[in-house]
């Protein structure tokens, strides 16, 4: 057993709270050993589960430390940033617009804005949506030192002359980029700053009060101090400055209790009607007739008789709805870390929850 291990073992306490069982009972002890093997296997500091089912909660719990050294119990009310599923707020403002007949997602985003570079213009909403737009990556992500572009204009100055990777609809190419134009769109129509959107549309009325969007409005007591996989051995992760338009696919930092919130009101119908959410959660056809990876901004993939939608934030976090013929019946995992040892994708820790709660 590694150092690490030894160490994880040890302050591996278990927080269960008490949870509603009314339509389906799952197994807690199986849950329990299941968060604690995935800590011991993989060498996570602090992790928090949430299992919901329509809008029981069947499963929270919280296990591990925020930090490696001088960490704290991890418990429900840490805060974790949850990296890309941060996209999830700008696909939901853009699905309530267009609901709404503010926007059309068959039209050129370029229709809404107007300084999208020359190569850009008859790529379509959806295409940003589905990463199939073959726009490139706004930065560099193999050196973060260098500086991003000063404002959303700056982006789309900087990429004028750079070159598609792929032809649009031709294959899906995940970019942080897609989520900026989107974002410049919902500005566009609603002649609201993003934020305030985000603000005036999910958080106030979902009162996500454990819910930053600015690292510096955090509480200190309560973040989780995150990791990645080094040489052989676990890491602080790197501090990325992101800028202040970044918020619109990176940057959030949420409790289980808001993310599960959130998804719950989602999967609800909400923010859109469910008939509408059935409709658009389907996966993208690309011009060839493949399907694409993702279903109008969400993830999309399949597990048995389930249909899932959500996003990742790479190997730490991970929001799901999971859904049969209608979201009358759907189940909501949300599964947070702050890192892991050996570089397990959160694709693999929802599956073995998955495994033992949905039934098959």
């Amino acid at each position: 057993m590694t150092k690490f291990s030894m160490f994880a073992l040890l302050c591996l306490l278990p927080l269960c709270t008490a949870c509603t069982q009314k339509s389906v009972i799952v197994n807690h002890a199986a849950l329990d050993a299941q968060l604690l093997a995935n800590a011991q296997k993989h060498g996570i500091p602090g992790q928090a589960l949430l299992v919901m089912h329509n809008s029981d909660i069947l499963y929270r719990n919280a296990i591990g430390t925020t930090a490696i050294k001088d960490g704290v119990p991890v418990t429900p009310t840490t805060a974790f940033p949850v990296y890309s599923v941060t996209k999830l707020f700008t696909i939901t403002l853009a699905m309530q617009l267009q609901e709404e007949g503010k926007l059309d997602f068959s039209a050129p985003a370029s229709q809404y804005v107007d300084n999208l570079p020359p190569s850009w213009r008859s790529i379509r909403i959806e295409q940003f949506l589905n990463h199939a737009s073959g726009i490139p990556e706004y930065f560099d992500s193999n050196d973060f030192s260098r500086p991003f572009p000063a404002s959303l204009a700056a982006v789309f100055a900087k990429l004028d002359k750079v070159a598609l990777i792929s032809e649009p609809g031709e294959r899906t190419s995940y970019t942080n980029t897609n989520n900026l134009v989107i974002a410049a769109v919902l500005e566009a129509i609603t002649r609201t700053p993003y934020r305030e959107l985000l603000h005036q549309r999910i958080i106030k009325p979902l009162n996500l009060q454990e819910t930053w969007l600015n690292l510096a409005d955090v509480p200190k007591a309560r973040l989780v101090k995150s990791y990645r996989v080094g040489t052989g051995q676990i890491m602080p992760d790197l501090a990325i400055s992101w800028p202040d338009y970044s918020i619109a696919h990176v940057g959030a930092y949420m409790t289980l209790d808001d993310l599960g919130k959130f998804m719950s009101a989602l999967a609800q119908g909400r923010f859109v009607a469910k008939s509408e959410l059935l409709r658009l959660w389907q996966p993208y056809k690309l011009a060839n007739g493949a399907t694409g990876f993702f279903a109008h901004g969400l993830d999309y993939s399949e597990w048995g008789r389930w249909l899932e939608v959500g996003h990742d934030g790479g190997t730490k976090v991970r929001a799901r709805i999971l859904f049969d013929d209608n979201l009358d019946d759907h189940y909501v995992i949300v599964y947070l870390t702050n890192g892991n040892m050996d570089g397990v994708w959160s694709h693999t820790l929802v599956r073995s929850i998955q495994t033992i709660v949905l039934p098959n």
